[in-house]
């Protein structure tokens, strides 16, 4: 437990934590759990810090996005949800939306699940796409293999592709959601200038 306690508190020191998190009250907390030999009460505070750091972590990553990427932009701040991720094995989960201010029909949602419990399948369908179904097929984003999905649907006149493109990365997965790009080769472009590297060393992989 002292380790644990010990490894958190390196943690916090790599984020740079502000006055304002509360990760440091609760491991401080589970300490004096530990002292009263209250074992399972110290648990749940430093899951409590976990849980905190994961937050701030899950924000450094959002914040290690382009602002814009291809003429989209970042619409607002991405939405950070680690509490319901934990409850299915997951640690964290942030979405991002972009938006092209000058096509409507033009925007992309990035999702980004690290340690996601999809990813013990991902392997699998990275070798074999079809599995998952004939519409789906392998392709490259930068030196990334990924998995794409598109269909084209009928908006009024216009016909939109949407396209999901999903990257493993070794305990991530990042599914991007592509609306009104004009071809394969733009959402595939769309996808490498997040800066992937970028990405996985913000989380640390």
């Amino acid at each position: 437990m002292k380790n644990t306690t010990l490894f958190i508190l390196a943690i916090l020191a790599c984020l740079q934590v502000s006055a304002q998190s509360q990760a440091e009250a609760f491991i401080k907390e589970a300490q004096e759990f530990l002292v009263k030999k209250d074992f399972k009460q110290a648990q749940l505070s430093l899951q409590d810090a976990i849980n905190d750091i994961n937050t701030l972590l899950a924000k450094q990553v959002a914040e290690s996005l382009p602002a814009e990427i291809n003429g989209l932009k970042k619409e607002g701040e991405a939405e950070v949800n680690t509490a319901a991720m934990g409850m299915i094995g997951g640690g964290m989960q942030i979405t991002q939306h972009y938006s092209n201010p000058k096509n409507e029909d033009n925007d992309a949602e990035v999702q980004i699940i690290a340690n996601s419990p999809l990813m013990s399948m991902m392997s699998m369908y990275l070798t074999n796409p079809s599995m998952m179904g004939s519409e789906y097929k392998s392709v490259r984003v930068g030196t990334n293999r990924a998995i794409l999905k598109s269909e084209t649907q009928d908006n009024g006149p216009k016909k939109i592709r949407n396209t999901e493109v999903q990257i493993p990365l070794t305990q991530t997965l990042i599914t991007i959601q592509a609306n009104g790009f004009a071809t394969e080769k733009d959402e595939l472009d769309f996808a490498m200038k997040l800066d992937l590297a970028k990405v996985k060393t913000a989380l640390g992989e």
